[in-house]
Order: C-alpha cells, then structure tokens, then sequence
C-alpha cells in the first residue's frame, strides 16, 4: 500500500520483496483479510442525535414506554426513539394520552424504529398549533379520535424532525456521539456510510470534525431538496470531494413513507385498512422537476420508494436522467413487480436495499399487504436475478447498522432465534458471495469509491477477521467482529 492505495496483491511465494523497503510489515498469522463494508444507506446525523434519546426498541408494552420514558423527567424535552407498536401487548398505537400520564408539563416525543411515526404528549401538541380544525400537511397526516380531537400520532411530513433536529440539548452530544458510533463502525468493519437528507449545517458539522482530525471514517453526503434552493453553495460543496472524507454526492427525496406507518404508496389499498392507499410525500410533476435540478448538477439521486405506486414514480422521475454516468438510485423498492424490474434494468438504476428490514417486518407486513402482493415484497434475489446492481445497506438508525447481521438476513431462512422466516421471505435469499458483495463492491459502487475488492488501485480499506465467512455456518455470521479495521491503509 502507499498513499491510501492498493499498490499489488500476490500471494508470498510470488511477491519479490527483496530489494524493495516497506515502512511496515503486518503479519496476519491465522487471520483473514477482506475488503471492509460500506453502508449505501444510514441516517448519520440523526442516529447521533437520537443516540442520546431514551432507546425504547425492546419495549413489548405501553405500559414499559411510559416506564422508560420517565428517566427523562427533569430535562427540557424527553425523546424516546426505536418502538415498534406491532410488538406491543396492548395491540395498539401508543397516544398523547399515553404520554400525559408522564408529563402535562414537559414537551414529549417518541418515534417509531421506521422514522415515519410517532407521537407526541398534548403540550407538545398545543407547541406545534395542531388543534381539531388543523389540516393535514401534504405528505403527512394528524391521527384523530373519533371524536376530531387530534390523537398525538403523526405520520410523515406531520412529524416534528426539524424540532428535534434543532433542540440545542439534543445537538451539544453531536460530536461526542459521533465519535462513540464511529468506534461502533469501525468494530463491524464499516469504514464508508452516508448520510441520506441533510441540511448544510449538518455538512458543516461534518466538514469540522474532519479539519479537527476527529472524523477517520468516509461520509458522503445527500442533501434534501431544500439545498436546492442554493445551487451555487451546492457546487462549491461538491467541488471539495476530491480527497476528503466527506463528500457531498447528491440529493435525497422522498416518494413515500412506510409499510409499517401504513403510509408507504400503493395502487391497491393496504389489506388491513381498505380505505387507505398510503401517502404521497411529493407529487410526480415536482419529483420530475427536481429530478432534472439535480442530474443537471451532476447530483446522484436517492430516492425513496417503498410502495408500488411510489417506485414507478420514482423511476418515471429518473427516466429522463443520466443514470449510467451519475449512477442514480432507489432506496428500499419493498413492494416490486416484473415491470419495475425491467424498467429498472433499462435505466441501469441502482437499488438500495436493506435486507436486515425483514427481521422487523415479517411478523406484519402480510398483514399489511396481503397473501397475494407479499410475494412480490421484500425483494432481492430477483433484483440481482435481472443484472440490477444492489447497495447494501441498513437504513440506520431504522435498524442495526452491523453488516453482518444485514448479511444474515440476505442469506439464512431463518431469524436470529431459529424460527423459520415466510415463505415469500425464504425465496428471495442469496447466497453468502452476493450477500459479502452487496455489502463491499455493490455499496461502493453506489457511493461512486473505488473500493470494495483487494485490488490493486483500490483504495485500501480493509478489515481482519479471525474467521472467513465464506467458510462458517450461517448461524455464527451475526457475531463476527472485525479485529482491526483500516482505512487509507491506516489503523482505524
């Protein structure tokens, strides 16, 4: 290695080192080495955010909510983060009545492990003006009573993210986070993620840590839509990649919402609720007019479609676009027919695709959709069956960012406590190959690195495992740990 590169790779016996100097030699004794992860698709900034809210992820009840979020008593807002209310004994969505019994006083917020959901107390309410005459945001939607009175559930663009984004209690951990989950990455082998829908102030944020020698990790950067607003501050973000750790690579939409907020797109109505067909957080006539904004700025587009209705409006929108050269992409795709998979083929799109999504999903998502449409959800094998390139990743904080857990849930047909997944989960497993690919060259690919393979001209991030998971039984791919971790060639 020199400069951060791959300069050869042989095995010992074809390698003539003798009359050449090294600055250091590593003997890997019994370990293996292989190309470190990426992760295509990871909330960064607001996992590190949330990092220091209260974690109700393993909560099975209401009631163990409640219980959980009164160690917030005393601050100036209590956030919970990470509950899934499928898990919950009560059978139900959590309401603001359900937090009032914590506070009447304190403002307090809990969001869903999906991000699309969450609700507030009646304090919190009253802050964001939401009464019983409110209209619902385009995009988002107030959940009611029966009686009109809002609920405190919020789905989508009715969230208040921008309040908890800008809480200054909530900000002054940045930094400290960041550092304890880059630790995180580094121990899972991860040395690229991004950072999907930021503003300029998080770039900012990052572009600091670097200059302090804090940041050792890559990031790469998708801003929201509304950076577009500055087109000339854009380019001259983008015009500093070069070399840095932190590279602004394009522009993050939002089609949709999710399977498990009920608000993901589709043409047919959701099997558990026949009247709601999902919301649409942007109309296609805007989408298409981003879209070119942003490919006629030489911005990778990400593009969140969950639903079916929302994937072929995502793939309309990129239909006019440069994809081979700007490789453009959606992320999720979880409800895929045989057209979308064409259409996609054509336009050499790029699908994101988080199969650590249905540890989570699989105990409800035929709930949701049916027994009919869930065999064309969650798909992945017949993605990589039709040619199309696929970014591994994990959403997070949404889910585990560990790879090797995302690897798991590609390959094994079973969940991580033996129980046998669904049918419509089992055949679309790949095998352990595609599953390290997806992970390595595949995310890389997306993220525009040339990385990925122990290659030389390869930028030399790797990792060292006492264990080759090509060679392990499947059971034992969620515990592995990278012992050392490198990125540029140097200890992470």
């Amino acid at each position: 290695m020199e400069d951060g590169v791959i300069q050869a790779v042989a095995n010992k016996d074809e390698l003539d080192i003798s009359n050449q100097s090294f600055s250091k030699v590593n003997n890997l004794s019994q370990n293996y080495l292989l190309p470190s992860f990426t992760d295509a698709h990871i909330h960064l900034s607001l996992y590190t955010i949330l990092y220091s809210a209260i974690n109700l992820r393993d909560c099975q009840s209401i009631k163990e909510v409640q219980e959980k979020l009164e160690a917030g008593i005393g601050r100036e807002l209590i956030v919970g983060w990470g509950f899934d209310h499928e898990q919950f004994q009560e059978g139900r969505m959590p309401t603001r009545e359900d937090l009032d019994v914590i506070s009447s006083k304190i403002p307090i917020f809990i969001l869903r492990f999906d991000e699309h959901i969450g609700v507030v107390n009646s304090v919190f309410l009253r802050h964001l003006g939401i009464k019983r005459n409110t209209i619902d945001p385009e995009g988002g939607k107030i959940g009611r009573f029966l009686n009109g009175q809002p609920n405190g559930i919020l789905v989508d663009k009715a969230l208040p993210t921008k309040d908890i984004l800008n809480n200054p209690r909530m900000k002054s951990s940045m930094r400290q986070n960041l550092l304890k989950i880059q630790e995180e990455f580094f121990h899972h082998g991860l040395t690229t993620v991004s950072d999907m829908g930021i503003n300029f102030d998080t770039l900012d944020f990052y572009r600091d840590m670097e200059e302090k020698g804090y940041l050792k990790m890559r990031v790469h950067i998708y801003l929201n839509e509304e950076c577009l607003r500055e087109k000339e501050r854009i380019k001259k973000e983008m015009s500093k990649n070069g070399s840095s750790l932190v590279q602004v690579r394009g522009l993050k939409l939002f089609v949709d919402g999710s399977f498990g907020a009920s608000s993901g797109a589709l043409y047919e109505p959701y099997a558990n609720d026949p009247k709601n067909y999902g919301l649409l957080r942007i109309l296609p006539e805007r989408l298409n007019n981003l879209a070119k904004q942003a490919d006629e700025m030489g911005m990778q587009l990400a593009i969140h479609a969950i639903g079916d209705k929302a994937l072929t409006y995502a793939l309309d929108a990129l239909s006019c676009t440069r994809n081979r050269f700007l490789r453009h992409r959606v992320e999720h795709i979880q409800l895929v027919n045989e057209e979308h998979l064409k259409k996609m083929k054509k336009l050499e799109v790029i699908a994101a695709i988080q199969p650590i999504f249905v540890s989570t999903d699989y105990p409800w998502a035929e709930k949701r959709l049916g027994r009919e449409r869930i065999q064309l959800a969650y798909p992945l094998r017949r993605v990589m069956e039709k040619g199309i390139k696929v970014a591994g990743s994990s959403d997070c904080p949404v889910a585990s960012a560990d790879p090797f857990l995302g690897i798991y849930f590609a390959v094994s047909p079973k969940d991580l406590e033996g129980r046998a997944l669904p049918d419509w989960v089992r055949k679309e497993r790949i095998g352990i190959k595609d599953a390290l690919k997806i992970f390595t060259e595949g995310a890389s690919y997306a993220l525009h690195e040339n990385k990925g393979q122990i290659k030389q001209g390869m930028q030399a991030d790797f990792m060292v495992l006492s264990e080759n998971p090509l060679h392990l039984p499947i059971q034992k791919i969620p515990s592995l740990r990278a012992l050392q971790t490198y990125v540029g060639g140097q200890l992470a």
